[in-house]
Formats: C-alpha cells, sequence, structure tokens
C-alpha cells in the first residue's frame, strides 16, 4: 500500500464540485479503502478508533468519491477522497462537521 495522504482543508475542498451527490445506496468501489485506512496512524485528531463506511457522495463531475467513515468521536470522519478514473485514493481529510458546518450527529 502507498503512503497515506494527509489533504489539507484547501485540498480537500478542491475535490469538491457542487452539487455532491449522496450515492451511498448505489456507489460500486472502485478501489478498496480498507488497506489505506489500515495505515491511517492513530489517534487521529480526537479520534482513537475508526468505525464503518457510513455514506459516501460523489461530485458533480462524477470524478471523486468521498467515502465518509465514522470514528468514535460521533461528529468526526474520516473523508477518504477516490480517484474515479484513476481508480486511486486521493487522500484523505479528517472532517469535523461540528467545526465546519455546526452540524452534530446524534
Amino acid at each position: 500500500m502507498a503512503a497515506t495522504r494527509l489533504l489539507s482543508a484547501d485540498e480537500f475542498a478542491a475535490c469538491f464540485s457542487a452539487p455532491m451527490r449522496n450515492v451511498t445506496a448505489t456507489a460500486e468501489a472502485v478501489v478498496d479503502v480498507w488497506p489505506y485506512v489500515d495505515a491511517i496512524a492513530l489517534p487521529l485528531g480526537r479520534a482513537t478508533e475508526i468505525l464503518d463506511v457510513t455514506s459516501v457522495y460523489r461530485d458533480a463531475v462524477g470524478r471523486f468519491d468521498q467515502v465518509l467513515i465514522g470514528t468514535d468521536v460521533g461528529d468526526l470522519f474520516l473523508a477518504v477522497v477516490v480517484n474515479r478514473a484513476d481508480h486511486t485514493i486521493h487522500g484523505h481529510h479528517l472532517l469535523d462537521l461540528a467545526e465546519r458546518y455546526g452540524v452534530r450527529r446524534t
């Protein structure tokens, strides 16, 4: 497995093309994210445990999938960005919904 790559907020934002679509129910994996996820050192911010995939979002042009994986902190997700054309993992970002959007998961 290649080295992991932590994306800055700007690098992560560059993977967005509005509107982002929730494709959780229909998405087919173009790459297995788990070997990559297993290579990420913990703790990751406030998270000490990585859980399961909660959702998958695709940008408007179909270039990137953002695979959101839950953590032991309710509003904190590991977002793994998959380049769909290259079938590669572009990197990962720690997405704190409370900090970024004022959203708390219940």
